[in-house]
């Protein structure tokens, strides 16, 4: 039974872990779940994974996972059964206990005798290669181990028969019922596939002591004890409550299987002849524990994107990865695909560009085109790269000559610019397109009386292409006409000046203004003449009016210590500021502060109103 057994957990086992495929990684195919959420199955919708998918979700599913660095503490119950021997497993073998001499055995009792609970607790179950070189090859953790194990209702041993060997071996009746304490050194391992659960594989070794004669009354013979070593190996499954937080719990099942060889037996009485018995048990028990770490990490989430051929963020997620665990153990690995990324991202690229041309989006395509023509090394790749990306430069610039035919300047050179840094074709043409669009401009601001405006358009677009200027020319004359008509609109000095600067203009444009637009020029610049005459005086009389009133100021009469207060007011005006106070024989004291131009201060001091203190600071 016990190989049988072992080959069922394990083949379930494997089912559970290497049958299911991956869980939520936030990607638009179905996930079902099965038995309450512990298994994901995921269906992929026709998604094409990268070449290693099945194999990467068999054996590498959590790869890049935080280590579980510790187990503070784990706790089972459980119901067992001694076992082991005979057709089904469920009487114990022939050997299993032995004597000091020939005697009729004791076969263990029924089946119900042998069915006892245990309790066991593990303790700071530590990940010692986390801890010892700062990272984790597996989660494999290490820590003590104390369990206490009995039976319910035990067998009577053939004291009787045993007591006609020897007289002491039969005092009073006794059953067999081993109680033991032990403590172990405990190993185990966590094997996740999944979020929600994990499998735990675990072995035990260390010591028992045993009491195992009891009275009908239920007391244990105190003279008789044992001890020996003791082994477990056991399997089960854990499923985590919350899985979001940092101190983790988990509730599970465990099949298990102790042998405990109490070989070393305390008789100093002589009251047994037994002088060793070796227990194997089998028990299924309840566990809960507790637990750090072993949460899934930023570079699980980079290894879903690449698998799902999103190489660019794959790259990102991973960089992000090995910028937060530069210790982790698998840093190679997450290393390795990023100069996988590398290679194909070019790819990526190229097809996110041509699913962009299928939907006429030429714009987005070509920025994916030129970002993987920028990183691939590979030359048939970027041939391909190469002819596309002229293919879309020359249908840009066959639609920009057909804007500019159609008088949308505007447009046509907006493409052309945007066509610029992938076609020299492009470069040659852009003066002609800026020429033409400056014209196009200069047209329409001419339309709306922007005269001046106008000519300075025109004069860039001339400098841009020379080719222009009979087009040129011919919206000068224009203009020229527009100024004449403006100047015989003048009313102000600022309108004076522009009319005759328009004016002569038009002129040097023309050739001439006619008889009656010379006129015109003429008496415009009269009046401007006779305009800055005048302003000229009004200047000359407000200089004048500031001379004056600075002699006044020199004329006054002088600041002299004796002066009244009103004296100082009529010379210096109201201080800036006047600190009064009354002298101890009562007398009126005040300092007067003027602030200077210079940042100076001008200081008056009053006694009784008559100045006897003149300070400058």
């Amino acid at each position: 039974m016990t190989m049988r057994s072992y080959v069922l957990i394990s083949v379930v086992g494997f089912c559970l872990s290497a049958g299911l495929i991956l869980g939520d990684t936030g990607k638009s195919d179905t996930t079902k779940t099965y038995f309450w959420g512990l298994i994901n199955i995921r269906k992929n919708g026709g998604v094409k994974y990268e070449k290693g998918y099945w194999s990467d979700r068999l054996f590498h599913r959590r790869e890049f996972h935080e280590p579980v660095n510790l187990i503070p503490l784990e706790l089972r119950y459980g119901i067992g059964f001694n076992g082991g021997g005979g057709k089904e497993g469920k009487a114990v073998r022939s050997n299993w206990m032995r004597y000091e001499q020939s005697v009729s055995g004791f076969k263990g009792g029924s089946f119900t005798a042998r069915i006892g609970h245990q309790v066991e607790l593990d303790v700071l179950k530590t990940n010692l290669s986390y801890y010892l070189f700062n990272t984790s090859w597996a989660d494999i953790h290490t820590g003590l181990n104390f369990r206490y194990a009995s039976i319910f209702f035990p067998a009577t041993l053939p004291t009787n028969q045993w007591g006609t060997v020897q007289s002491s071996w039969g005092v009073s009746k006794r059953s067999f019922a081993p109680r033991l304490l032990e403590m172990s050194i405990s190993n185990s391992a966590n094997l996740q596939w999944f979020e929600p659960w994990f499998l735990s594989f675990r072995y035990t070794y260390g010591l028992a002591t045993s009491k195992f004669y009891r009275s009908p009354e239920k007391e244990y013979d105190r003279t008789i004890s044992g001890w020996g070593p003791s082994v477990s190996y056991s399997i089960g499954i854990r499923y985590i409550l919350d899985p979001g937080m940092s101190n983790r719990f988990t509730v599970g099942l465990d099949f298990k299987h102790t042998y405990t060889k109490i070989n070393h037996i305390s008789d100093p009485d002589d009251l047994t002849p037994i002088t060793r018995f070796d227990l194997a048990n089998y028990g299924l028990f309840l566990t809960i524990s507790a637990f750090y770490g072993g949460k899934k990490t930023v570079g699980d989430v980079a290894k879903d994107y690449y698998y799902y051929r999103d190489y660019v963020t794959a790259k990102e997620k991973f960089q992000e990865f090995i910028s937060l665990y530069p210790q982790h153990a698998n840093r190679y690995r997450a290393e390795a695909f990023i100069r996988e990324c590398d290679r194909k991202i070019p790819v990526q690229l190229m097809r996110e560009g041509m699913n962009f041309d299928e939907r006429a989006l030429t714009d987005k395509a070509l920025n994916r085109y030129l970002q993987a023509r920028s990183l691939t090394d590979d030359p048939t790749l970027a041939k391909a790269l190469d002819e596309r990306i002229a293919m879309i430069a020359r249908d840009r610039m066959y639609r920009a000559e057909e804007l500019l035919a159609e008088g949308r300047a505007q447009e046509a050179l907006s493409l052309v610019e945007r066509t610029v840094r992938i076609s020299e074709q492009a470069k040659e043409a852009l003066p002609r397109f800026r020429a033409r669009a400056l014209l196009k401009e200069g047209q329409t601001a001419l339309d709306n009386d922007f005269v001046l405006k106008a000519l300075e358009l025109l004069d860039k677009a001339e400098t841009e292409d020379p080719e222009v200027r009979i087009e040129a020319d011919l919206l000068r004359y224009q203009a020229a006409t527009r100024l004449v008509a403006q100047a015989n609109r003048v009313t102000d000095f600022d309108a004076l000046e522009l009319a005759i600067q328009s004016l002569e203009k038009a002129r040097e444009l023309t050739g001439g203004l006619g008889t009656k637009n010379e006129r015109v020029l003429k008496a415009l610049k009269e009046k401007l003449t006779a305009y800055e005459t005048l302003e000229t005086q009004r200047r000359i009389e407000r200089r004048m009016e500031r001379e004056r009133k600075a002699m006044e100021i020199v004329k006054r009469k002088k600041l002299t210590v004796g002066m009244t207060v009103p004296e100082v007011q009529d010379i210096l005006g109201e201080p800036g500021e006047i600190v009064r106070k009354t002298t101890p024989k009562g007398e009126d004291s005040q300092l007067w502060i003027y602030r200077l131009k210079n940042g100076r201060t001008l200081q008056l001091s009053f006694r009784e109103f008559i100045l006897f203190k003149i300070e400058e600071e």
